[in-house]
């Protein structure tokens, strides 16, 4: 088995982390599987060809976590391909709920039933892993022209909230993309699947503990100014609904494995 790594199409970018291949057919030169991220989310295409030529799809599905070993364990006949997206794209590009997506993969066929079939036709006639890769590509590609609006909203409302935790984010977003409360607040939920307020809040304690974890302060008050909190107590009571502990017993003892 050989597995090689593919820049997606210039347009995809943004979105798509890589393209990753591996080949039951073509010789590596070991065994080993690719390296998987914990949670990365993924278009799976496995396909497998019979002895007279026909190309059987064996799985065609999204995975809003991790694609198992499994699904990399090849026979020669059998070809992987998988495009493996950025945080919070794959719900948003396919138009499903970032909360069903975690659940368990979601097969094409069940997604939308048209797609599936039409895809199928053009995977029967892709006689190479280049032409199955541009199959799955063009699909993309036309999500992203369906769906652009969304990618956009919560690739830039995700990344911006992230660098910048503090409580005046959410509203300089509504400004920034013209949108309602309401409406931001329905798209955020379906396809990061929490709101714009807990989302804000996860990334501020990402902030403040990786402060504390590295030792960059000189006392607990430099952390919560920092990071965007109104005071200590309230650093203090943030910490402590995400950890069960506060800071100062963290420093202490470090986070009990439960």
């Amino acid at each position: 088995m050989q597995y090689r790594y593919l820049k997606p199409h210039p347009l995809l970018s943004q979105y798509v982390k890589t393209v990753l291949i591996a080949e039951g057919f073509a010789k590596g030169d070991d065994n080993r599987l690719p390296l998987f991220t914990n949670g990365m989310p993924a278009l799976l295409l496995r396909t497998a060809k019979s002895p007279t030529g026909i190309e059987d799809i064996l799985q065609l599905s999204l995975f809003g976590k991790s694609t198992l070993a499994e699904d990399w364990v090849l026979k020669k006949n059998e070809t992987t391909v998988a495009y493996i997206f950025k945080p919070f794209v794959l719900a948003t590009l396919f138009n499903v709920p970032a909360a069903q997506l975690t659940k368990f993969p979601i097969a094409l066929a069940g997604w939308n039933a048209h797609k599936n079939n039409a895809l199928k036709t053009q995977l029967a006639y892709a006689a190479t892993t280049e032409q199955k890769n541009e199959v799955l590509e063009n699909l993309i590609l036309f999500q992203l022209e369906q769906q652009q609006k969304e990618c956009e909203i919560i690739t830039h409302s995700t990344d911006k909230i992230m660098l910048n935790s503090g409580k005046e984010i959410l509203s300089e977003l509504l400004k920034e993309l013209n949108l309602t409360e309401r409406t931001f607040q329905r798209i955020f939920k379906k396809f990061v699947g929490v709101t714009p307020g807990q989302y804000r809040r996860i990334c501020q304690f990402k902030h403040s503990f990786d402060q504390l974890r590295n030792g960059q302060f000189d006392n607990l008050g430099d952390v919560a100014y920092n990071t965007g909190f109104a005071d200590q107590s309230h650093f203090i009571r943030s910490f402590k609904e995400f950890t069960e502990i506060t800071p100062k017993v963290y420093r202490k003892s470090g986070l009990k494995r439960k």
